[in-house]
């Protein structure tokens, strides 16, 4: 039977950060590629998830607390439930990584400036930090966002042996380590200083693992690198605007990925001053480059509006044939087909309308439909300290 296509969407519910999201949604991806909700989990900010090992749960990071939960993944039906809420190691986790022998859950806190490890255990469920790091430098002269250490991202190459963590406080790529017992190492020989003030947001590895990508938050760039798998060794050799010609007023770099070819690398652009901006004056776009195989640089950018505001957040779908994009302030989802001979994303089309959507994680479940009775709207509150759950 064919599988089930089950789409989890995090949401930001502060209201200091005007957040208008429930929580966790549960979609179910139909072939004609509607989105129907299933379910909502009323949880605080959740804005980043990865799958557990054995594939039976959901780790979600909570923005802006210090907790990482453990969610119960029903295989017969892809709905979730609340199974246990950690310590995540510092304040405002943001994303997470498996390490490679997964054993680990890495996470990166951006307002406390630490990556932390956690152990998993038999069960996937999380257990206590195994390893913690502060990262140290020279700050950026942004006065607001730069005062400090602000990792955003945890990511491991093909090999496992290393992992790097942009720091948009500090304008540097950390390149680190987890060892079998969870410690982690920082190897401050092979740290790259980007331009001041550029801010570092996110990174992505070529999926050769020979180059790597990042996209920079403040500067609106993007960065090409090679990579040096055997020693653990970033060496810039490229850089260029993420942003059209026409964009003069503010703007913020967001999210990045590669083709699962490697042929084309995408960046989304937020119009306006920062996190707290509703939108700014010129059009949110995402950014298509065309990778030269042999050398990983990039050619001119060409760039699609995606006709929603603040464009956070995006990823390829299952199939690699489309970008799915989440519209934090435009509190919706969209669709971009991509064109078969160019990479370049089409017009958008709606898929969903959802309160300030920050995060997705498409997921496979071999099982049809979910059923009617379950398609019912049930709605799960954990609690502040997330210890329980209510219907």
């Amino acid at each position: 039977m064919p599988d089930t296509e089950i789409a989890y969407v995090g949401s930001r519910t502060s209201v200091l950060r005007d957040g208008r999201g429930s929580g966790l949604e549960v979609f179910e991806i139909l072939p004609d590629g509607r989105w129907l909700p299933r379910q909502t989990v009323g949880m605080d900010n959740p804005s980043f998830m990865v799958l557990s090992p054995g594939g039976t749960q959901l780790y979600v990071a909570h923005g802006d607390g210090n907790q990482v939960s453990a969610l119960e993944l029903d295989p017969a039906t892809g709905r979730i439930d609340y199974r246990d809420t950690v310590d995540a190691g510092g304040v405002n986790p943001v994303h997470l990584a498996l390490s490679p022998d997964r054993q680990f859950l890495l996470v990166a806190n951006h307002n406390s400036g630490t990556v932390a490890s956690l152990r998993i255990l038999p069960d996937d469920s999380l257990g206590p930090v195994t390893g913690l790091l502060s990262f140290e430098g020279e700050t950026g002269p942004h006065r607001r966002d730069q005062n400090s250490s602000k990792p955003h991202q945890v990511v491991f190459d093909a090999t496992g042996r290393y992992a790097l963590v942009p720091d948009k406080g500090l304008d540097s790529v950390f390149t680190i380590s987890v060892d079998s017992q969870g410690a982690l190492t920082w190897h401050q020989d092979r740290t790259v200083r980007l331009r001041e003030m550029s801010g570092p947001r996110h990174l992505v590895f070529s999926p050769s693992n020979r180059y790597v990508y990042s996209v920079e938050e403040f500067l609106s760039t993007v960065t090409a690198y090679s990579w040096d798998a055997a020693t653990g060794t970033l060496h810039p050799i490229q850089s260029l605007t993420s942003l059209p010609d026409t964009v003069t007023g503010d703007s913020r770099g967001a999210e990045i990925a590669v083709s699962p070819d490697g042929t084309h690398l995408y960046v989304s652009n937020r119009s306006g001053p920062g996190d707290h901006s509703p939108g700014g004056d010129f059009p949110d776009t995402i950014g298509t480059y065309d990778v030269d195989p042999d050398t990983g640089r990039l050619g001119n950018g060409r760039w699609t509006e995606t006709h929603g505001t603040r464009p956070r957040f995006f990823c390829l779908d299952t199939d690699g044939a489309a970008l799915l994009v989440a519209h934090e302030r435009g509190h919706s989802i969209a669709a971009h087909a991509l064109d078969p001979a160019t990479g370049t994303p089409g017009p958008a089309v709606f898929r969903a309308a959802t309160g300030s959507p920050v995060a997705i994680l498409r997921h496979r479940i071999p099982v049809p439909a979910i059923t009617d009775d379950s398609a019912d709207p049930s709605r799960h509150r954990l609690d502040a300290a997330h210890r329980s759950t209510t219907l």
